[in-house]
């Protein structure tokens, strides 16, 4: 149990790194592929905008089951300009037959790139029709495998 922890956290720091490297490389446009498809906006507490990006390209799929990667983006100022930056990474899992949607790990990230926290406990995800939560599984049940 201790050593299966141990990997998933490995594996979460190191997409945490990649992700990063990615998205300091890419372009700022809602539907790169490099950051993943864009699956819509939150607000945060402050009201301001997060966008959110689903890793459809490297989904894990087990029968009807769909495990994948989503980012957060917010913006930060700098000076009279804005630029984005990742707040948070998610490792999701969707049941695609009873649409159940589960968080499984979080990671959260302050403004200039440091770990604020992270979460390693799977919980549901309460969704309704047309919440983001509906667009995430959607679609991983709708194009896992596809690139």
């Amino acid at each position: 149990m201790i050593e299966t922890k141990k990997i998933k956290y490995l594996f979460l720091v190191i997409a945490a790194i990649l992700f990063v490297g990615l998205h300091s490389c890419g372009s700022d446009d809602k539907t790169s592929d490099d950051i993943g498809k864009y699956a819509g906006d939150v607000r945060d507490e402050k009201g301001g905008v997060v966008s959110v990006y689903i890793d459809l390209q490297n989904m894990q799929i087990e029968g009807q089951i769909r495990k994948f990667w989503i980012r957060y983006y917010g913006e930060k100022s700098i000076g009279k300009s804005k630029e984005s930056y990742m707040r948070q990474i998610g490792f999701w899992e969707v049941d695609c037959q009873d649409r159940t949607l589960h968080v499984l790990s979080e990671e959260y990230y302050g403004v200039d790139g440091q770990v604020l926290g992270r979460t390693e406990e799977r919980f549901k995800e309460e969704y309704k029709e047309g919440s983001l939560g509906d667009k995430l599984a959607s679609a991983a049940c709708r194009y896992a495998g596809r690139n």
